[in-house]
């Protein structure tokens, strides 16, 4: 008697492990370059007109299509109205015109060009 409820009690154990450890099979997909683009992005770097004034400027890109630009106390929003591997375009609220920007990655730091401009920001996940 005593041996079976051991053998019981085992049975219970290993199968309890066994469901525990195969959590399901998660999938290994890589994210495509807008994916990577969600999350808070500080400006490390600045080239261009008015450069220093952009450094720690914080790019927020939100999980629907949001994006915000904040620096201090200053924050401006918008909608990310167009999106692909190279580039995105961005509406801000109270403006007419969209603004464009090109962007790559470089290592793990995010470089975005805004087109008809002579900026460029290195960016840094937050």
């Amino acid at each position: 008697m005593k041996n079976s409820i051991k053998i019981i009690i085992a049975a219970v154990l290993l199968t309890g492990l066994f469901v525990a450890c195969s959590g399901g099979k998660k999938e290994n997909k890589e994210q495509t370059s807008a994916e990577k683009l969600i999350g808070t992005w500080k400006i490390a770097s600045a080239t261009g007109e008015w450069a220093d004034l952009n450094v720690g400027t914080l790019y927020i890109f939100g999980e629907n299509s949001e994006f915000t630009a904040k620096l201090g106390i200053i924050e401006t929003k918008g909608k990310i109205t167009k999106i692909d591997d190279k580039s995105f375009s961005v509406k801000f609220d109270e403006l007419q015109n969209e603004f464009d920007y090109k962007y790559r990655y470089d290592g793990e730091n995010l470089v975005i060009e805004i087109v008809n401009s002579d900026q460029v920001f290195t960016l840094e996940k937050q």
